[in-house]
C-alpha cells in the first residue's frame, strides 16, 4: 500500500521528527563548544546568578537565575534573534519549535555544567525569550604578568573614588579583585 501526502503534510511531520530535533541539537553544541561562559557570582549580583554566551565575538545568550531568600525562584534565558534566524533557516522550521528545542537542550546540557560551576542544584529556565540587539563581548580579562594584587588595588584607588579601605573591605564581601580591576581597566581603555 502507498500512501501520498502533499509536501506541506510531509513539512509539518518533518518539523517533529527526532531526527531534525538532534540535528538541531548538534548544530547548538558545535556553536556552543566553540563560545565563552562568562559567569556572574551571587555576591557580584544582588544574590542572583547570571551566565552570557559570546559566540562568534557577539553575545548570544544570557541566562538570569533569580533567588527570592536564598532559594532558587525564576530563571530567564534572553538567546539572539541571529542564532534563531540561523537555525530556522539552515532546518526550515518555526521560531516555536526553535525556542522550543533550545530550552530543552539547554535544560538538560548547558544547567547541569552551571551548576557545577557555581555549586548550586535545581537551576532551571522558566522564561525563554528572544532579544534582537547585537551587543559586541567584551575581551577576556587576563591577569597581566607579575602585578600583584596591592599594584591592583592601588590602580583601583588611583583611579576610582574608592579610598584603599572600601577596596579592601569589598574584597573581604567577596568581590573578585580581579574582576574589579579589569572592569576600571576596560573603562579607562574605551
Amino acid at each position: 500500500m502507498r500512501i501520498i501526502i502533499t509536501e506541506e503534510q510531509f513539512n509539518r511531520f518533518n518539523r517533529s521528527s527526532p531526527a531534525l530535533q538532534n540535528g538541531i541539537i548538534r548544530y547548538l553544541t558545535l556553536m556552543f563548544e566553540n563560545g565563552r561562559r562568562s559567569y556572574g557570582k551571587k555576591n557580584n549580583n544582588y544574590g542572583n546568578l547570571s551566565e552570557q554566551w559570546c559566540i562568534d565575538g557577539a553575545v548570544g545568550l544570557y541566562v538570569s537565575y533569580y533567588f527570592k531568600n536564598g532559594e532558587f525562584n525564576i530563571g530567564k534565558l534572553l538567546v539572539s534573534q541571529s542564532i534563531i534566524d540561523n537555525i530556522r533557516k539552515l532546518f526550515s522550521v518555526k521560531q516555536s519549535y526553535v525556542l522550543h528545542v533550545f530550552e530543552e537542550w539547554y535544560e538538560d546540557v548547558m544547567i547541569p555544567k552551571f551548576e557545577e560551576l557555581v555549586n548550586e542544584s535545581e537551576l532551571s529556565v522558566d522564561v525563554i525569550e528572544v532579544f534582537k540587539d547585537e551587543r559586541r563581548c567584551s575581551p577576556e580579562f587576563v591577569k597581566p604578568e607579575g602585578i600583584t594584587d596591592d599594584e591592583m588595588i592601588d590602580y583601583i584607588v588611583a583611579n576610582t573614588l574608592f579610598k584603599r579601605e572600601d577596596v579592601i573591605r569589598q574584597i573581604e564581601d567577596g568581590v573578585d579583585l580581579d574582576v574589579l580591576y579589569f572592569g576600571i581597566k576596560n573603562r579607562d581603555n574605551n
